[in-house]
Order: C-alpha cells, then sequence, then structure tokens
C-alpha cells in the first residue's frame, strides 16, 4: 500500500493537535527539529518506523489511527490458545493488530521484512 504523505501528515496534525500537543513537544518526542516536524505535518516527509510509534505514544492512540490503515485489523485472522478469559484473548488480539498494522506501514515504506 502506497502512502498518501500529505493524508498521513493530516492525520498526525489533527492528532497532535486533539492531544494539545506543540509541534515544538512533538518534534522533540520524535528527535528531530520544529522545522523538520513541520514538514511531517505539511506530507513533505513521511514518518519513520521509530516515529510513527514515538507519536502514537505521545498522542496516546494505535499507530492506525496515524497511518490511516485501519483495514489490518479488518484482514486479521488468527488462532490462539489462552486460559480462556476473554480478557487474556482481547490483550492478544490487540497486541496482534498493533504490530500487523506497524508491518503494514514499513513495509509501505519499502523497508523489507527481515
Amino acid at each position: 500500500m502506497e502512502i498518501d504523505a500529505t493524508a498521513l501528515g493530516r492525520r498526525v496534525r489533527e492528532l497532535r493537535e486533539q492531544a494539545g500537543i506543540s509541534q515544538e513537544e512533538a518534534s522533540r518526542a520524535i528527535e528531530v527539529s520544529q522545522p523538520t516536524y513541520s514538514r511531517i505535518e505539511a506530507g513533505e516527509r513521511v514518518l519513520k518506523g521509530d516515529e510513527l510509534v514515538l507519536l502514537a505514544d505521545l498522542f496516546a492512540v494505535r499507530a492506525a489511527a496515524i497511518t490511516g490503515y485501519a483495514h489490518v485489523r479488518e484482514n486479521a485472522r488468527y488462532a490462539a490458545r489462552t486460559d480462556g478469559t476473554s480478557s487474556a484473548m482481547t490483550q492478544m488480539r490487540e497486541r496482534l493488530y498493533a504490530c500487523l498494522e506497524l508491518d503494514d506501514y514499513l513495509t509501505g515504506q519499502g523497508i523489507p521484512r527481515a
């Protein structure tokens, strides 16, 4: 899936503003200059994988909220064994979704799977 840098930047800006975080705070969180961060929000620079994870944590959202890759959740198939409680299964499913969303984003950036 190809990344629409403009849409990605727009989502980053919207989520940052919803979280009440300044561009300066966000730029420090991902260890880039404020002008570089501004380029991300303008769609002139795509997020790197580690930056995506750091911003998702900072904004208290899933990576898919930033990338727009919600389709991963719908396409996921899984099988697992748990102790039978629904909370264990829910936790495991959420971790699986997070990993798949990040994998999908990184693959879209041309970063090969190991």
